[in-house]
């Protein structure tokens, strides 16, 4: 029984308090008496409408335009290293030397051995005509006829054989003086003059081409379709390396500048779901440098009119995104909105909302739907 009574109370308390808060809300006539409860004040703004373009932001790591590791194609002793370590190498330039002698030695043997051979030619070329004269006289049998011309025709192979040979000692002998395959920046000395180089194995050094830098990175599915849907793709021309313009900033950097989209994968990966993309920037400057991270930005919406207004000013339910808005009665109504992307502090209004609907903007707690305002209108600031 005291437990009731002290549930009673309370309740009673409660119940005096909300009320009093209501009365509190009501405007009192000349006679003191409640009247009409008053009707709450709101500031109300248009949405924002302006035309924007949407850049998509990703992390892409950074490479040369072409890489090579160096590499004799004969084996002998290091005898000279033409270069200096880090400089920048002309294609065609004078890297290393190999001792030439051995390969010297093979190729005048090689030489030696086309002038025996001619001569063996030139031997069984005479001794064919002259069994060709024979025969016709019937000195000899056609079986020593056919014999002349066997030799002859071995004659010439020979020849064919030892002039290979003088043509794969040539080559050796080229070979012996290894020049830069391209134009870029040379790499360490990995071998030092007087050591043992083993043909097609031994690594020398490495030059990058970094006079172009190339940024890849990863989209993901939803990312892909959209990309076709806007015809991104389309506008990129592996051949010409030409494509739509790209934007990319170091991290932790102000570094920036401006590139294009000239290459993208033939197929999703397995493991990682998603596209490689490639963009082509100009590094004349050697500012870039191949294995860093940068964020590059893609414009994945050209320009068109958009409606945005504040992200606090969009409420969330069970069901939908919503906003408040004001209708010519200064009444509050409910509306259901399709949020887009966010931009700053801005939220896209794909759609429930038109450039002139009246969003509220400050008082959102006593804007009840289908309630009375007091409207003032205000304007969103732009960023």
């Amino acid at each position: 029984m005291k437990n009731t009574s002290i549930y009673n109370v309370k309740l009673a308390a409660a119940l005096f308090f909300a009320f009093a808060a209501f009365m509190g809300g009501c405007k009192k006539d000349a006679s003191g008496q409640a009247g009409v409860r008053e009707v709450p004040a709101v500031k109300v703004a248009k949405p924002i409408h302006k035309t924007v373009e949407f850049w998509d932001d990703y992390t892409a790591r950074l490479d040369a335009h072409a890489f090579v590791e160096l590499r004799a194609r004969v084996g002998g002793y290091l005898q000279k290293v033409c270069f200096s370590e880090g400089q920048l190498v002309k294609e065609g330039e004078l890297l290393f030397v190999i001792d030439p002698r051995p390969y010297e030695a093979a190729l005048a043997s090689a030489k030696a051995q086309v002038k025996e051979v001619e001569a063996r030619l030139k031997l069984a070329k005479s001794n064919a005509n002259r069994a060709k004269e024979l025969l016709a006289a019937k000195a000899i049998s056609k079986e020593t006829y056919e014999t002349r011309g066997s030799e002859l025709l071995s004659a010439e192979a020979a020849l064919l054989n030892a002039q290979a040979r003088l043509r794969d000692a040539e080559l050796n002998l080229e070979f012996t003086h290894i020049y830069a395959p391209m134009s870029g920046k040379v790499g360490e000395v990995l071998v030092d003059v007087g050591n043992l180089i083993t043909a097609n194995s031994t690594l020398l050094t490495t030059i990058v081409k970094s006079d172009v830098i190339q940024a890849y990175f990863e989209i993901s599915e939803r990312d892909h379709i959209r990309y076709k849907s806007t015809g991104l793709f389309n506008e990129i021309d592996v051949d010409k390396k030409t494509g739509p313009k790209v934007k990319i900033t170091l991290l932790d950097s102000s570094i920036s500048r401006e590139g294009k989209l000239t290459y993208f994968d033939n197929r999703i990966g397995v493991e990682t779901s998603s596209l490689t993309m490639r963009a082509d920037f100009d590094n004349s400057d050697h500012v870039l440098s191949p294995g860093m991270f940068a964020k590059i930005s893609v414009l994945g919406e050209k320009a068109h009119p958009v409606v945005m207004v504040p992200e606090d000013v969009i409420g969330t339910d069970l069901v939908n995104r919503y906003v408040v808005v004001v209708d010519k009665d200064n009444v509050a109504q409910y509306r259901a909105v399709k949020v887009g992307r966010l931009i700053g502090k801005y939220r896209v209004i794909d759609d429930g909302l038109s450039p002139d609907d009246l969003v509220v903007a400050v008082g959102l707690q006593r804007a009840a739907p289908g309630s009375k305002v007091s409207p003032t209108e205000i304007k969103f600031e732009e960023k």
